[in-house]
């Protein structure tokens, strides 16, 4: 009886956890996605998606009937800000975009569906913000730069990790693991340029190796960590200087001619009088 007892126990606590989630974003990014995939059978009659947030009046934040979106009970402070994809029920992804999010949207997220008369909780979400951000400079012409990302060492065999510029549309710059069918989504700009450590599951050490660094990569990467059911955030600002930047060389140019100008006419001015004498003996030579 005891071990039975034991292992509801066991089983209460490990089904709370698997619904337990943690993303984690950096502020002033476009949108964050807050995951809900579902394996089991939607209601047959008025199925519905809830996203919800028990500490705010209204608590709703976005609803997904089958006919489409129902956001007259959404709390205003999401208006515009939130969507699923159109065919979500069809397949069973209920993940929800929150776009511009701010700190005031941390907080815990419960992803459910309904018939209208019981509801099922899917998921259950905490969002989080990460404050800081690291700074990374580099000169054109070096031959790499590193993008540091660390987290806790001996990571699951199944945690992806995908480096994204941020100041941009989305561009995939890395992807772990280097599998045929995730590498076709790397952008071009970054083909055969980036690499990370072989053992990296181990040290939990995910920093990004960026080759021959141009004007162009300066901007925001971000690192995100798939780990069990958490999505962890890191931010890093590449900024990379040119080694003579253009307006320094016309510059110096500028100030060349300009030197060369100023001597000519000095020499010419104090040398003036010995061309006149040369003009006068020329005139007056029989």
């Amino acid at each position: 009886m005891m071990n039975l007892i034991l292992s509801f126990l066991l089983l209460v606590f490990v089904s709370q956890r698997a619904l337990a989630l943690v993303v984690e974003v950096n502020e002033g990014e476009g949108s964050v996605p807050l995951p809900c995939q579902y394996s089991g059978f939607i209601p047959e009659d008025n199925p519905t998606v809830l996203w919800t947030r028990d500490d705010l009046d209204p608590k709703s934040v976005h609803i997904r009937r089958e006919g489409g979106d129902d956001l007259r009970g959404q709390n205003q402070f999401y208006s515009g800000r939130t969507s699923l994809k159109p065919d979500a029920l069809d397949l069973l992804d209920f993940s929800l975009t929150l776009r511009k999010p701010t700190k005031t949207d941390s907080g815990n997220y419960t992803c459910s569906i309904s018939n209208g008369r019981e509801e099922r909780r899917l998921k259950n979400i905490q969002l989080q913000f990460k404050d800081q951000q690291v700074e990374v400079g580099v000169e054109e012409g070096s031959e790499s730069v590193l993008l540091p990302c660390k987290t806790k060492p001996d990571l699951p065999e199944d945690t992806r990790v995908e480096w994204t510029r941020s100041d941009r549309e989305l561009m995939m710059v890395h992807v772990y693991p280097n599998r045929s069918n995730l590498l076709k989504k790397q952008d071009n700009l970054y083909r055969d340029r980036t690499k990370m450590n072989k053992d990296l599951l181990r040290t939990g050490d995910l920093s990004l190796t960026l080759k021959y660094p141009k004007d162009w990569d300066t901007g925001g990467y971000i690192c995100t960590i798939y780990r069990d059911e958490d999505i962890l955030r890191q931010k890093v600002v590449l900024q990379v200087k040119e080694q003579f930047p253009f307006w320094t060389v016309v510059l110096l140019v500028l100030l060349v001619l300009l030197v060369v100008l100023v001597v000519s006419g000095g020499l010419l001015f104090h040398f003036r009088h010995y061309f006149m004498s040369g003009e006068c003996l020329l005139l007056h030579y029989p």
